[in-house]
C-alpha cells in the first residue's frame, strides 16, 4: 500500500510539473509598436520582455515571429539576471531597423538566469514564446531564432536542441559551442543540422575569435547543410550599433526560409 501511495505522488508530482511547463502565461495582446512588459511565470519568477508589433497588425492575418536572445549583462547585484528590459537596447540597436521590411512579431525576453542555456531560460523563453503565440495570429512555421554575443551562443544551443520549433536560425559573434567551456575545450556542437543557419562574425570582432566558427562551417558545407555565411572586416564585439546594415542583408534569406515553410 505505501508503495502504491508513493508511486500516486510521484505522478502527482510529475503531472504538475509538465502542466506548470506548458501552462499559458497571462499576455496582454498589444497593437502595433514596441511595448515593455512582464509576465509572471508558474513558480512565480517574473520576467520582463519586449515585444514589437509590426504596423498594420488587427489579428486577423497570422504574420512570421522572431525570437530574440540579448547580448551578455552585469547583474543586478546579488543575482543573476539584468537590469529589466536589457532587451530593449539589443533590439533597438540590432534589429529594429533592419527587420522592418519582414512584417513580423519580435519577441525577446529578459534572461532570468544566466546564459541563454540554462534551464530556467529555457523553460520560461520558451514558455513566454508558446503563450505569445497562442495570444496573437502567429504563422508558427514562419519563426526565426537570432541573437549577438551571448545570445548567440544562445542561438546556437536553442536552434540545435529546438529545430523544430524554429524554420531557422541567426547567431551572431557567438559560437556553436558551450559558451563556459569553448575557450579551454574548444569543442564545437556535434549536431545534424536540419534546418538552414545564417551566420555572422566578424574577423575584427577581438573578442570571440572567428576561427573556430569559420571552421565549423566549413565542414558543415562540406556535409552539404544549408548554410550561410556574412563574414565582417570592420565591426569589433562592441560596435552593435554597426549591425543593422549586416542585418539588413539577412532579409531576403530570412523571407525565403520562409516561403519554403509554407
Amino acid at each position: 500500500m505505501k508503495l502504491i501511495i508513493r508511486a500516486a505522488c510521484l505522478i502527482f508530482i510529475l503531472s504538475s510539473v509538465l502542466n506548470s511547463s506548458v501552462q499559458a502565461l497571462d499576455i496582454k495582446v498589444m497593437g502595433p509598436g514596441l511595448h515593455k512588459l512582464s509576465v509572471t511565470h508558474p513558480d512565480g519568477t517574473i520576467q520582463p520582455y519586449i515585444i514589437n508589433i509590426p504596423e498594420g497588425y488587427d489579428g486577423n492575418t497570422a504574420v512570421p515571429l522572431i525570437l530574440g536572445l540579448h547580448y551578455g549583462f552585469w547583474p543586478v547585484e546579488g543575482t543573476t539576471i539584468p537590469e529589466p528590459y536589457w532587451t530593449e537596447g539589443f533590439y533597438t540597436k540590432i534589429y529594429q531597423q533592419a527587420f522592418k521590411p519582414l512584417n513580423a512579431i519580435f519577441l525577446a525576453g529578459d534572461s532570468v538566469n544566466g546564459n541563454w542555456a540554462t534551464p530556467e531560460n529555457e523553460a520560461t523563453t520558451m514558455r513566454l514564446m508558446d503563450s505569445v503565440i497562442e495570444a496573437y495570429n502567429i504563422d508558427a512555421s514562419k519563426t526565426i531564432v537570432t541573437g549577438y554575443s551571448m545570445g548567440g551562443f544562445g542561438t546556437w544551443h536553442w536552434a540545435s536542441k529546438f529545430q523544430d520549433r524554429f524554420a531557422g536560425a541567426i547567431p551572431i559573434a557567438g559560437m556553436p559551442a558551450d559558451m563556459y567551456t569553448f575557450r579551454e575545450e574548444r569543442k564545437m556542437f556535434d549536431v545534424d543540422w536540419k534546418i538552414p543557419l545564417y551566420i555572422i562574425h566578424s574577423k575584427v570582432d577581438g573578442l570571440m575569435d572567428i576561427g573556430p566558427t569559420e571552421d565549423y562551417v566549413k565542414q558543415l558545407k562540406a556535409d552539404g547543410k544549408d548554410v550561410t555565411f556574412q563574414v565582417l572586416t570592420v565591426i569589433t564585439h562592441h560596435q552593435e550599433n554597426f549591425l543593422p546594415e549586416p542585418m539588413g542583408k539577412t532579409v531576403p534569406w530570412i523571407k525565403n526560409v520562409w516561403e519554403s515553410a509554407e
